[in-house]
């Protein structure tokens, strides 16, 4: 069964940035979100006992390489790393080839919310297949190095960011975020922690960097 046709993509040329380094376009039509989430739900029907959860901080998220979707994952990552790139070519000199990618899953009864956090990318694509939600917003906490994660977000840093089903959000996997509690229906977005296989074969020095935005 073929998830996605060439005709479900949209033209990724017109991202809007929405906060400092936070870009939002459109990838998917949203009969494309639809038809990926019912596959999704299909394989998982399958499944004779519950899969993992793909990591520490989603107790209901997805691993999709465990539902046979690593094909389409590097299909999909294959297309927006170049534009993820393109727009933030400061946390990706080198191209990102490597990628973790899973479903989160937010509701009354799976996810409610999010705390601070970062993400173990250099750069993340989060993309919105639905459902119908009220809440659930991405809010961006302010860019930090690693010597300065846990220093004060500043109000003028707190970006939020309203989900749009289809559309993509693209940030450095270092800039600081949450999401606030939803409060009706279902988010369900596709999570991709974009890599660099060369950057992280290089050691990384413990050092503040040019886009810090801690105050000096």
């Amino acid at each position: 069964m073929t998830v996605l046709h060439e005709s479900d993509w949209l033209p990724l040329d017109s991202p809007t940035e929405v906060g400092p380094r936070v870009y939002q376009l459109p990838v998917l039509r949203p009969e494309a979100c639809a038809r990926f989430l019912a596959w999704v739900d299909e394989r998982q029907a399958r499944l004779t006992e519950r899969a993992d959860a793909p990591n520490s901080m989603h107790e209901h998220g997805v691993n999709l390489t465990a539902l046979g979707l690593a094909p389409l994952l590097d299909a999909i990552h294959a297309r927006l790393a170049p534009v993820a790139r393109r727009l933030l070519p400061e946390f990706a000199p080198y191209a990102l080839d490597t990628h973790h990618s899973y479903l989160v899953d937010y509701s009354r009864d799976t996810d409610e919310e999010l705390g601070f956090h970062v993400d173990d990318s250099e750069v993340t694509i989060n993309l919105c297949l639905g459902d119908h939600f009220r809440g659930a917003e991405l809010v961006m906490m302010g860019l930090r190095c690693d010597l300065h994660r846990q220093t004060a977000v500043r109000p003028s840093e707190e970006i939020e960011v309203v989900h749009s089903i289809g559309h993509a959000v693209l940030h450095a996997g270092r800039h600081r975020h949450r999401v606030d509690p939803i409060r009706s229906g279902r988010r369900r977005n596709l999570i991709i922690w974009s890599r660099s296989s060369v950057l992280r074969s290089a050691p990384q020095p413990l050092a503040c960097t040019p886009w810090c935005a801690y105050p000096s």
